[in-house]
């Protein structure tokens, strides 16, 4: 049995508790022994000691959306462009360089919001075998939607309820980990209408339920109200983007519709993609399409059902444009600045709350039992986001991938 200890000045372990000065943690194979408070003797010591002065021991970070095979290029024309042109062998290299910058970046689990074709899941089954280094992936291959629908070029198109049917069925055949459906268009696809839904609620709640009866979540796109009753109604797991407009530009937060959400224990996920991170990125001050100019309305809108309860991660969409996979710090930053979260209720959202949202209760947080994912970065979190850009180890599954 490989064993280890790791100590550090302080310890955040992801369940709402205070930061632990001077801590242990102790590693037996894949999982954590025990997390215990002071610097251990040196009879108590067995297995190699890993020592990190001025730093901060927390859990592996996990973004519950992204996209491993697009590159985060300047424009969504581009993306598509080499997302359609390239082969799958292309598009595998990119899926795996992409997964082994989040690594390094100290995000050890991602979840694959759409690939094209069976990319991703290869992607994650070498990772399995460890034939290659990456972060574990749940994915769900290619989205079920309409024709010239959002992200129709990815290739799974679906416009009657038996070909909602039979789309579902074949990516739970192509071994995908949880289905994903665009429930409304996307600013991506200029051919779809993000204000509109793209299904209606019988195939939404098909999808759901071919998804439970293989014990496999659901995830719905949905960027407008449009779809968002018929995605609470139909039992979503996860609720990408979660965006409250109801006209070009007007939000409306429905408290009622958020109760249901919080009652059926629906998680909405806070995009802070690049086209939110207005605060580090010169490029988007400067853009002044819908998008961008409805930030602060949109962001408001966020608060106030993070405020009324309903819970919450915060992923990046990585991939899209101006948001490569390894800044998922910028993001969370984003989030402190924009909807004014505190650092921890930050990284909150993206272990502890994140691991439940995508149904990997095996981590998210340090705690004895739990899979020993975990990261250390230089300075305090807590104190100052900035430090999340000094990772200094990653651990997944009790191995060493960076240190």
């Amino acid at each position: 049995m490989n064993s280890c200890l790791i100590t550090a000045d302080r310890l955040w372990d992801g369940s709402g508790g205070p930061t632990l000065v001077r801590p242990l943690v102790r590693v037996s194979d894949t999982h954590i022994d025990a997390v215990e408070r002071g610097m251990p003797q040196p009879a108590t010591c067995t297995g190699e000691r890993y020592d990190f002065p001025g730093c901060t021991i927390l859990p592996g970070l996990i973004d519950t959306h992204v996209h491993l095979v697009f590159s985060a290029l300047a424009t969504n024309e581009a993306i598509i462009e080499q997302v359609t042109r390239e082969t799958d062998a292309e598009l595998f290299q990119r899926a795996l360089a992409n997964a082994e910058a989040a690594l390094r970046a100290g995000i050890t689990t991602v979840r694959d919001c759409g690939g094209k074709n069976a990319v991703v899941q290869a992607v994650r089954d070498a990772i399995r075998r460890r034939d290659v280094v990456g972060p574990d992936i749940l994915a769900c291959g290619m989205p079920i939607t309409t024709t010239l629908g959002h992200c129709h070029w990815l290739g799974l198109v679906a416009d009657s309820l038996e070909e909602v049917d039979a789309a579902s069925l074949r990516m739970l055949a192509e071994d995908a980990d949880f289905l994903k459906v665009m429930a409304t268009g996307g600013n991506m696809t200029p051919t779809s209408d993000p204000m509109k839904a793209q299904y209606g609620s019988e195939a939404l709640a098909r999808i759901v339920e071919i998804g439970r009866a293989a014990g496999k979540h659901a995830a719905a796109h949905v960027l407008s109200r449009a779809a968002l009753p018929e995605v609470v109604a139909a039992g979503y797991r996860t609720i990408e983007h979660c965006d409250w407009r109801v006209e070009e530009w007007r939000y409306e937060f429905d408290p009622d519709l958020a109760r249901r959400m919080i009652d059926q224990e629906q998680y909405a996920g806070i995009t802070v993609s690049g086209t939110t991170r207005r605060a580090f990125l010169e490029e988007i001050r400067l853009d002044t399409s819908g998008p961008i100019r409805r930030l602060d309305m949109r962001f408001e809108c966020e608060r106030r059902m993070m405020d009324f309860g309903v819970k919450y991660t915060l992923h990046t969409d990585a991939g899209v444009r101006l948001t490569p996979i390894e800044r998922f710090d910028l993001g969370l930053r984003t989030a402190q600045i924009e909807h004014k979260l505190t650092p921890h209720e930050i990284l909150q959202a993206a272990t502890a709350t994140a691991a439940k949202a995508i149904s990997l209760n095996d981590r998210g947080v340090l705690q004895a039992g739990k899979r020993a994912d975990l990261i250390v970065v230089e300075g305090d979190p807590l104190r100052d986001l900035t430090c999340l850009e000094k990772v200094k180890a990653v651990m997944k599954a009790g191995v060493w991938v960076k240190k």
